[in-house]
């Protein structure tokens, strides 16, 4: 269960018991600022392992997500180090993930991964298992699924979902032959 406590500075934050009773905060006053960095720090601690616990995050996502609600960085990334060490954040483990199952084009697919946070060199290494045969299979199946359009309604469509001009055109020329 979480007590709420506002500090000095504004921050409302959720803790733990264990972290009241550790600082004794139900009889005192005032913290240290090394004793109010390592509260934060356990808090952000709990609250990403919660969060892990959900979905994975990248590294950047976590950190973004952490800051916004304890506002010190210094815990933050404290917490950052220590579930890289535990083997909590993977960056490229995130981006194998993000490639295996999502859908859409390789431009896409990497465009998405740098948003979150991943770095060039671990997009690159988690692509490499994404064939062009896979991205052809893919580009096939959403091309059947958007049915009857228009084709270049349908060319518009397929590039917005990061699939290449050239792919695109490959698989109308295909479909071409096998209408004549």
């Amino acid at each position: 269960m979480k007590n709420k406590y506002l500090f000095e500075n504004g921050l409302n934050i959720g803790l733990s018991n264990e972290i009241i009773n550790e600082y004794d905060l139900k009889r005192r006053e005032e913290l240290s600022q090394d004793e109010y960095l390592k509260v934060l720090e356990l808090a952000a601690l709990s609250t990403s392992y919660f969060y892990l616990a959900k979905r994975d995050y990248t590294k950047k996502e976590i950190y973004t997500k952490l800051l916004q609600k304890y506002w010190e960085k210094i815990p933050v990334q404290k917490v950052i180090l220590i579930l890289e060490v535990k083997g909590y954040l993977n960056d490229l483990e995130f981006a194998k993930n993000y490639v295996k199952n999502k859908k859409g084009g390789r431009k896409k697919i990497e465009y998405d991964l740098k948003v979150k946070g991943v770095s060039s060199a671990d997009i690159e290494e988690a692509l490499g298992s994404y064939e062009s045969e896979d991205e052809l299979l893919e580009l096939k199946k959403a091309w059947e699924k958007l049915g009857s359009r228009d084709d270049q309604k349908k060319i518009a469509s397929l590039m917005r979902k990061g699939f290449s001009y050239s792919d695109i055109k490959k698989i109308l020329a295909e479909k071409q032959e096998e209408e004549c």
